[in-house]
């Protein structure tokens, strides 16, 4: 797996802007702090939750975690994300139809932009 520099930006963004997200076996992760002394087997600093209880008590348990690495989400986690925030099918097709995503192989930004507009919808929209 491999995540794109403009990828891992805007992931950067995401977990700053609060994502909501608990850490589970399955997910990739950026360590933005280099806790993770082993050498990545996918790129620099990105790391696949296998044994989460190893990894959580590695760092010193979940918030801590969440504090020193921000998720990666795959392109199925960002379709789930996507939908759960209401966002409908037709909606991410028609953004991946505009921005050509498949054409240039870039679904996963694309989706990351989606989740990112949303969430600034979000936080804009009266309680």
């Amino acid at each position: 797996m491999q995540f794109s520099n403009d990828e891992i930006a805007i992931a950067r963004r995401l977990h700053q802007c609060g994502l909501p997200w608990e850490p589970r076996a399955g997910h990739y992760v950026y360590d933005r702090t280099g806790f993770c002394k082993q050498t990545s087997p996918f790129q620099e600093k990105v790391y696949f939750i296998l044994n989460y209880d190893y990894f959580m008590k590695a760092v010193g348990g979940v918030e801590r975690f969440k504090q020193i690495m921000f998720w990666l989400p795959t392109w199925y986690d960002a379709r789930q994300l996507l939908h759960d925030f209401g966002v409908t099918d037709q909606q991410v097709a028609d953004k991946l139809t505009r921005h050509r995503a498949i054409e240039h192989g870039s679904e996963r930004f694309e989706l990351y932009r989606l989740i990112e507009s949303t969430l600034a919808t979000i936080a804009d929209s009266p309680a």
